[in-house]
């Protein structure tokens, strides 16, 4: 989870020096958002940011004032340096009250809704939507915050409490989907940039032989059988989930393609029996491509367009898909089957 710089605006501690009642004037005018109660941050940087950078947002939102809850689950591995597909329905965090478990209500994030539908509607002019409605907390019941690892945000001065990474990660994968739960594992095996810990796919197996819950253990186990570091995204990962969960059988990860005696691309995935590459076509990648090359999108997709046909020349076949295709598994799924791929002859145990 990336943290933006945010100027939060409280009266729970010395930020910004205001008033309650001056806070709630601006809430209600419309110029601020209420995060959660005494916290605001302007309505025009809530809406620049992504729903990722609204999540940190909210979350980083526990500690103005100090005293932050241990964050757990999900959004404690998301600060740990994982990602997800998607964002979290809730910030998650420990409570040792009983009491006090559970979801609570979404957040009321605007004291002027008509003010803020048009703002955003000006804003999004090309893609009109609802206003984004925040997320809500949920409580889980307790974790000793003594053991609980501090994460000290530099930029914002506040310090979020983290559930210690193993705990999290044995406690939140087996809730997850099957899809969501090898995004994770994958990520955590790749050492990708911005996580903040070092496990091996043996650690992890400890990890997993160590729980108690047998069904958990079993959910956990399926996900670190094919579990890879060579996955290089949220969106390879996520392509591998689902053929995996439609049916398909598995390719090779990140396989050089061989012209000539000399390696000529690296490509995502492929069917070596079929002589099929796939290719997962995410922003990341052109981004990631421009940022190092110094070239134009223009000429990025220029210069893919000829690695492909390069591949091509080879007699392999490529078959390519987007992020929006990952989000209907009916629609890739014909995608990898008019591309050949079988179908495996074994079916997956049920993810219960």
């Amino acid at each position: 989870m990336r943290f933006p710089q945010t100027a939060f605006a409280s009266s729970l501690s010395a930020l910004t020096g205001r008033t309650p009642r001056r806070l709630a004037r601006a809430y209600a005018a419309g110029a601020l958002v209420r995060l959660r109660r005494g916290v605001y941050v302007g309505i025009d940087e809530w809406f620049a940011a992504t729903a990722a950078g609204r999540y940190a947002m909210t979350t980083a939102s526990l500690a103005v004032g100090g005293n932050a809850p241990v964050l757990c689950r999900e959004t404690a591995l998301l600060a740990w340096g994982l990602e997800l597909p998607s964002m979290p329905s809730h910030v998650r965090y420990r409570t040792d009250r009983r009491a006090a478990v559970g979801g609570g209500p979404p957040p009321m994030l605007y004291g002027n809704p008509e003010s803020a539908e048009r703002l955003w509607q000006e804003r999004t002019r090309e893609q009109p939507g609802p206003v984004p409605l925040g997320f809500p907390d949920a409580k889980h019941l307790g974790f000793p915050t003594a053991a609980a690892v501090p994460l000290y945000l530099p930029h914002l001065d506040l310090t979020l409490p983290l559930e210690p990474f193993d705990e999290a990660f044995v406690d939140t994968v087996p809730r997850l989907s099957f899809a969501e739960g090898l995004v994770f594992a994958d990520a955590v095996l790749a050492r990708r940039p911005g996580l903040k810990v070092t496990r091996t796919l043996e650690d992890l197996r400890r990890l997993c032989a160590a729980m108690d819950n047998r069904a958990a253990q079993a959910r956990l186990n399926q996900v670190l059988d094919l579990a890879s570091g060579a996955s290089e995204s949220v969106g390879e990962s996520l392509s591998r989930a689902l053929m995996w969960d439609l049916g398909f059988e598995m390719p090779e990860l990140q396989v050089w393609i061989v012209k000539d005696g000399r390696r000529i691309a690296r490509v995502d995935y492929r069917w070596a029996q079929i002589r099929l590459v796939g290719e997962f076509d995410g922003l990341q990648k052109y981004l990631r491509s421009q940022k190092l090359s110094g070239k134009s999108a223009s000429q990025v997709v220029v210069e893919e367009k000829l690695r492909e046909d390069e591949i091509r020349s080879t007699g392999e076949r490529v078959v390519r898909w987007v992020w929006a295709d990952l989000l209907e598994p009916a629609r890739f799924a014909a995608i990898l089957h008019r591309a050949g791929v079988p179908r495996r002859t074994t079916a997956r145990a049920a993810w219960r």
